[in-house]
C-alpha cells in the first residue's frame, strides 16, 4: 500500500495532467448535446419530409389504382379485338353487297339526267 501511495505522490500531478488531457480530447471526439438535439431535430424534420411525400405518393397511387380497374383487362381487350375484326368482315362484304346498288344508282341518275335534258 506503501508503494501506491509513494507513487501517486510521486506522479501524480503526471497523471492528474494526462487524465485531463485524456477528458479534453474525449470531449473533441464526442458529439455534444446541443449537437446531438440538432441532428435529432434535422432527422425528425427529414422524417417528417418523406412522410409527407410518402401520403402524396399514396395518394396518386390510389387514384392511379382506382382508374385501372376500370380499364379491360387483357381477356377482355382480346375479344373486343377479335369482334372488331368480324365487324370488319362484315362491313367488307356488305361493300361487296352495295357495289351493284352504287352502280344502278348511278345508272338510274344517269337515265333521270338524259329524261330531264330530252323534256328541256
Amino acid at each position: 500500500m506503501n508503494d501506491v501511495l509513494t507513487f501517486l505522490q510521486a506522479y501524480g500531478g503526471v497523471l492528474s495532467l494526462l487524465g485531463s488531457l485524456a477528458v479534453l480530447l474525449l470531449s473533441t471526439k464526442f458529439v455534444t448535446r446541443e449537437a446531438h438535439a440538432a441532428a435529432l431535430g434535422e432527422r425528425d424534420g427529414r422524417i417528417k419530409a418523406l412522410a409527407d411525400k410518402f401520403d402524396v405518393l399514396d395518394d396518386r397511387v390510389f387514384r392511379v389504382e382506382s382508374e385501372i380497374k376500370h380499364l379491360p383487362d387483357k381477356d377482355t381487350a382480346h375479344r373486343m379485338e377479335m369482334a372488331i375484326s368480324r365487324l370488319e368482315g362484315r362491313l367488307e362484304t356488305m361493300d361487296e353487297r352495295l357495289k351493284p346498288v352504287a352502280s344502278m344508282a348511278s345508272r338510274m341518275q344517269d337515265f333521270m339526267i338524259e329524261q330531264g335534258a330530252r323534256a328541256a
